[in-house]
């Protein structure tokens, strides 16, 4: 009787240590580009996605067909402040030296500070110092 009580022990304590391990709360996870405001305008984007995990972002486009063209850089999250910079080409090392590469993204400078005004596990809403951006979970 030990034997299967331990047994079960150990069978339950594998699959609860098999969770995953969020750092970031709700803004871990995959968020879909809605809307970015500029002063003067506004933008909609079709496909355009951000992805947050750890202490990486990733931005990507989805494509019909073939790879989608995607980016990694790295992620500071802390109290209300999201800070990412350092992008390189998926699966490649070098990182990117220009940013018309990832203005496409709507990312325009080499390190970009947001403050996150909205956070929830469906939507978030975050401001630069160049526009405001609408996300929704995906």
């Amino acid at each position: 009787m030990k034997r299967v009580i331990l047994i079960l022990s150990v069978i339950t304590a594998t699959f609860l240590s098999c969770d995953k391990v969020y750092i970031n709360g709700d803004l871990d996870g995959m968020w879909q580009l809605q809307k970015v405001e500029f002063s003067d305008s506004a933008a909609y984007p079709q496909d355009i996605y951000y992805s947050f995990q750890r202490h990486l972002v990733q931005v990507s486009e989805n494509y019909e067909e073939g790879l989608p063209l995607r980016y990694i850089g790295d992620l500071d999250y802390t109290g209300d402040t999201l800070r990412i910079s350092g992008f390189r080409k998926f699966l490649e090392e070098e990182i990117v030296a220009g940013m018309n590469e990832l203005e496409r993204f709507f990312l325009y400078d080499t390190v970009t500070v947001f403050k996150v005004e909205v956070l929830d596990d469906s939507q978030l809403t975050l401001r630069s110092n160049r526009a405001l951006y609408t996300l929704k979970k995906w």
